[in-house]
């Protein structure tokens, strides 16, 4: 499956965070354009034309939530994968995003190469 190249946004207001999906996504042959400040993405998406969005869910200002519901309503965005990263057990959350449009969920601490293949299929759907 072919995804080098392929590019993903990520947010994540813990910088820590971000490094590590950065890291690890690139080191898988995507080019990653992250930021902390989940209020940049739809400019950042609209700009980059990423074949995925990462989002954190918990994080100032814009939750990740809010964010999947403004993208999928902006016809620019409206289309791109996003995939929601959280620390959340809850499943009513996970069934929220879900519902909402979202493509998966990762939860944190990332398990990156059991998930990978749950990334790697949107990636190469995109």
């Amino acid at each position: 499956m072919e995804i080098a190249a392929k590019i993903v946004v990520a947010v994540d207001d813990d910088p820590y965070m971000l490094d590590l999906v950065t890291r690890f996504l690139t080191a898988k042959g995507c080019r990653v354009v992250g930021t902390t400040d989940p209020e940049n993405v739809a400019a950042l998406a609209a700009k980059e034309n990423p074949h995925m969005i990462i989002s954190d869910i918990a994080m100032p200002g814009i939750d990740g939530l809010t964010l999947l519901k403004q993208l999928k309503a902006n016809p620019v965005t409206q289309n791109i994968p996003l995939v929601l990263l959280t620390s959340s057990n809850r499943i009513e959350d996970v069934q929220t995003g879900l519902t909402s449009g979202a493509e998966a969920y990762l939860h944190k601490p990332v398990e990156w190469e059991r998930d990978w293949p749950k990334l790697q299929a949107i990636l190469v759907r995109s």
